[in-house]
């Protein structure tokens, strides 16, 4: 198997030579820095000084070189025996465990493409020229991968959205519909378009109201859509929002889709953007009437269904879902120069005020998943308790924050509030954790 290099298969930027023929490329993606060290962070720390194991109680001020020059003990397989390895090299032997992996993988692949049988007997053996280098090579890359990083924050390696002060949801105008945005923000196509029509534009109203005019005429089966001044206590924003129904043409199953924004009144910049989903289901008598039903709208509310069944327990959640129209907070952001003034609590209250009544009457239930997103949740089962209790920090304080604002806002109606762990189910519900936890409701209700 001598056109199957070994080398080849450790991530890029490690010099390989004779890395020949259609098996020299890797073929899962490659782990980058976050990968190495949550691994190494899922080993227990040792304090060389002490002889014993010593995990650290914070990680407020410790960088990515700090993690990965520490010495951690490695458990050897079922001997019940270990030994003590630095960061680095157990990162090497991720890469090279890594590496191994996929070699053999596809050595069989091409053993079988070739003809031979499974259980022939043949033994795959790599070069071993390649297979003594491996261990160095795989060090070699680790701290390829890990160098630009060394001096950061071990906890920003797990910060996803807010590096590099890169905002997770873009505030433009992009969310609404194109008679909704104003004509210093639209695409040059659609203002040579209005050009041609030669229509007369309003300063105090640029957009098609759809025959809503103010904020008192709602349908839940029409756009309901306006800007307006929103007042001092705002400052210089004006409001644009807009609803739609979803599903209009079903009886009982409803969603709908809210979406507001504050944007400056002379520079048309969103400042601050909320998304809501309206959910509103027929009476369920389990969480996996829930769930049948929330997967036939979204991947989202399969997500949400989900989630809520983790935060409320089977009992509150079908009384929240039967009594309420749940009103879940989709997407929330203040642009970064606005942040910390009370601008997002601001909108929220304005969007969820001029909400569209529900037809049965039922009061709203404010369904809020706290956690801003900034975290990658898929890395948390690994961290030490320390860090994992950094990186919830957040949403801690959002959720405090929240609640008291709640407990003293006086919606009228919004009648009950709940808090869900939304990231954690992100993504496609029928994948992985999502799929596991799905059959594990049909289950308990089966």
């Amino acid at each position: 198997m001598k056109h199957v290099s070994l080398l080849a298969l450790l991530p890029s930027g490690v010099t390989v030579t004779g890395a020949t023929g259609p098996h020299a490329a890797p073929a899962a993606p490659e782990p980058g820095a976050p990968d190495l060290a949550a691994y190494v962070l899922s080993h227990e720390r040792y304090d060389a000084a002490a002889l014993a194991p010593s995990a650290r109680k914070d990680y407020k001020n410790v960088h990515v070189a700090d993690v990965m020059t520490d010495e951690y003990v490695f458990p050897l397989g079922e001997t019940g025996k270990s030994i003590v390895l630095s960061g680095y090299q157990l990162a090497a032997g991720f890469l090279a465990e890594r590496a191994a992996d996929e070699w053999l993988k596809l050595a069989r692949q091409q053993h079988a493409a070739s003809g031979g049988a499974e259980g022939d007997g043949t033994r795959h053996v790599p070069d071993p020229a390649e297979a003594d280098q491996l261990m160095d090579r795989a060090l070699e890359a680790a701290q390829r991968i890990l160098a630009p990083f060394e001096a950061a924050p071990v906890a920003s390696l797990f910060e996803t959205h807010y590096r590099g002060a890169r905002e997770f949801l873009r505030l433009t105008w992009e969310g609404l519909p194109e008679d909704l945005v104003p004509k210093s923000r639209r695409p040059a196509v659609a203002l040579k378009a209005a050009g041609d029509l030669a229509a007369p534009a309003s300063a105090k109203q640029d957009y098609d109201p759809y025959g809503l005019e103010g904020t008192s005429d709602y349908d839940v089966d029409k756009p309901l859509a306006y800007r307006e001044k929103t007042g001092e206590k705002i400052g210089p924003f004006l409001l644009t929002m807009t609803y739609r129904h979803e599903y209009p043409q079903v009886d009982d199953e409803r969603l709908g889709t809210a979406f507001a924004v504050f944007h400056e009144a002379g520079t048309d910049i969103v400042a601050a953007a909320v998304e809501l989903k309206l959910v509103k289901v027929p009476p369920i008598q389990s969480s996996a009437d829930l769930v049948y039903v929330l997967d036939t709208y979204s991947g989202e509310m399969l997500s949400l269904a989900l989630a809520a069944t983790e935060a409320l327990g089977p009992e509150r959640l079908c009384s929240v879902f039967n009594t309420h129209r749940v009103v879940y907070i989709s997407m929330w952001e203040v642009r970064k120069p606005w942040r910390g003034q009370g601008l997002g609590v601001a909108l929220l209250r304005e969007a969820l005020e001029r909400l569209p009544a529900d037809p049965d009457g039922r009061p709203d239930a404010l369904c809020v998943a706290p956690e801003p997103y900034q975290t990658e949740a898929r890395y948390l089962s690994q961290l030490p308790p320390g860090l994992r209790a950094e990186l919830d920090a957040p949403v801690q304080r959002i959720t405090r924050h929240l609640s008291e604002w709640l407990d003293r806002a006086n919606l009228p109606n919004v009648k009950t509030h709940f808090f869900i762990p939304m990231a954690k189910h992100e993504g496609i519900g029928s994948a992985g954790e999502n799929a596991r936890l799905i059959d594990r409701i049909m289950e308990s209700e089966a």
